[in-house]
């Protein structure tokens, strides 16, 4: 989106038209340290391991704070507390002239500006270690400029150190991270030549001269368009497999909260602000919504406004990109208004294309039973048992295995008789419902059975939003889970395996 007059002249707008992104640049700083341990996994001379919770002290070790502080769990900050705010380090790296009491100095450009162009990454470590920690490390999110100018000093003298390289973070980044993604028109510092016809210039005031310090790339320092933030959000955080800038392990570690707000409605992850969104699984209005979680990051000042979404569990994401029009024919335009309002209709929609996917691919019978060979045989081998069979359903979003029968006899009602007493006999697993199941993720459960395995868990109804307890850990003669199943993919179509019971069931064609 962008509702701007270039220098007085009308610009068309394209994916590669080219914004000042801000603070989104605090995300790529997160994301670098994700990228540089990847690296140095893949070398044999790295002295220490760099991972998000590694200690700042460890991998930058010019880094100090006020004796007090640091003594009171300062020396314990992590890159982790740096990426979600929790450190506690000051929002700035430098004083101003402020006095609210005279009523002098303001936060505008040509008090902050001139201090962001000159911020570079030794003053703000200066000032870090002479200036009051905000609160106690892991206390509460506060949020810091300076953190990830600290942050991006940790990781860059880290690469340094390993590689015998002498880059500062923004190079690194460049080098590392936008030009294997082919961001072609992302960049740090003067606004190349070659781009500049891709530039609008905000109509009101704006900062598209301004030159941010090597201190504050990080925090604020970069320019992209709509195209490369696209590419970063789905190689990087969408797509099954990401590029090799980034493990599975990793993404699933950096799309975690590590703090929540004081208002309860939004949690801080590694370089996300995190919203929640409630959306209805069916057209019952007297039905549960379910709750999704948006991992985004806003970028705001100049004259720009921007925002990036990735919804994981929903496989989509958003980009907005906004600058100033400063004409009165243009109305202003919100970026965190748009993408709610854009999330209020893409949701349900990405929801229920995701259900039907899921119904097609799993939901119906199982039957033709085989004997898997892990135990003594329960089904004659070369034959079928017709007894053996199970159903899935799909209601409200959620995957139901409704039966599960082997031989006769209901395997979730074994689970259930497993507490069973003579004066005590709940039923959790064996009801009319069934359980819910949702997908396990464990490598090497997975691994058991080969390519195009997905192992799946079942849910024990009425605990899906806490389910501390369940059955994972009980475990049969062969350490099976007794509430695990798989379902094996293949060119004949889709097994559900059941290892306690040894049993093999071949989905029924449609």
């Amino acid at each position: 989106m962008n509702e701007s007059l270039s220098c007085g002249a009308q610009k068309k707008v394209t994916s590669d038209s080219i914004y000042r992104i801000n603070s989104i640049s605090k995300n790529f700083a997160s994301f670098s340290a994700l990228a540089v341990e990847n690296l140095a996994k893949a070398r044999i001379d790295v002295p220490f391991e760099l991972t998000l919770d590694s200690p700042v002290r460890q991998l930058l070790p010019q880094f100090r704070l006020p004796d007090k502080d640091w003594i009171d769990g300062g020396r314990d900050i992590t890159l982790r507390m740096l990426a979600s705010h929790s450190s506690g380090l000051s929002r700035e790296g430098y004083s101003t002239d402020f006095n609210m009491v005279l009523a002098t100095g303001k936060a505008d450009a040509e008090t902050i500006g001139a201090k962001w162009a000159a911020a570079t990454p030794e003053g703000n470590i200066e000032y870090a270690a002479k200036t009051n920690l905000m609160f106690a490390p892991g206390q509460r999110a506060g949020y810091s400029n300076l953190g990830m100018s600290i942050l991006a000093s940790s990781v860059v003298n880290y690469y340094n150190k390993i590689t015998g390289s002498n880059l500062n973070w923004s190079q690194l980044t460049m080098q590392q991270i936008l030009s294997p993604l082919n961001m072609t028109h992302s960049f740090f510092g003067s606004i190349p030549d070659s781009l500049l016809p891709d530039v609008g210039v905000p109509g009101g005031p704006n900062w598209a001269d301004l030159v941010v310090g090597l201190g504050y790339d990080p925090a604020a320092g970069m320019w992209s368009s709509a195209n490369d933030l696209t590419k970063y959000l789905y190689n990087i955080w969408l797509r099954p497999d990401p590029l090799p800038l980034i493990s599975l392990s990793q993404r699933r570690r950096a799309l975690q909260p590590n703090v929540a707000l004081p208002d309860g409605k939004q949690l801080v992850g590694p370089g996300w602000e995190i919203d929640l969104f409630e959306v209805p699984i069916s057209a019952d209005a007297s039905a549960l919504n379910k709750t999704y979680s948006a991992y985004g990051k806003a970028g705001d000042g100049g004259g720009w406004h921007s925002w990036i979404d990735v919804i994981p569990e929903l496989g989509y994401g958003l980009v907005v990109l906004t600058q100033v029009s400063g004409s009165a024919d243009y109305v202003s335009i919100s970026p965190s208004a748009l993408k709610s309002v854009a999330h209020q209709h893409l949701m349900p929609a990405f929801a229920e294309a995701l259900t039907s996917q899921m119904e097609k691919r799993f939901a119906g019978w199982y039957g033709d039973g085989e004997d898997g060979g892990l135990i003594t045989e329960e089904v004659a081998k070369n034959e079928t048992n017709a007894t053996s069979y199970a159903k899935l359903e799909l209601e409200g979003q959620v995957l139901y295995l409704r039966e599960l029968v082997v031989n006769g006899t209901s395997a979730l009602e074994g689970l259930d008789r497993l507490g069973w007493t003579d004066d005590y006999q709940v039923r959790y697993f064996s009801t009319p419902a069934g359980v819910a199941l949702t997908p396990a993720e464990g490598a090497a459960e997975n691994d058991e059975f080969g390519p195009g395995t997905q192992v799946w868990r079942m849910m024990i109804p009425g605990l899906e939003f806490c389910d501390w307890f369940d059955f994972d850990g009980y475990l049969d003669n062969n350490a099976w889970p007794l509430v695990k199943i798989a379902f094996v993919e293949s060119g004949n179509g889709i097994d559900l395996h059941y290892p306690p019971f040894d049993i093999i069931l071949s989905r029924v064609k449609q």
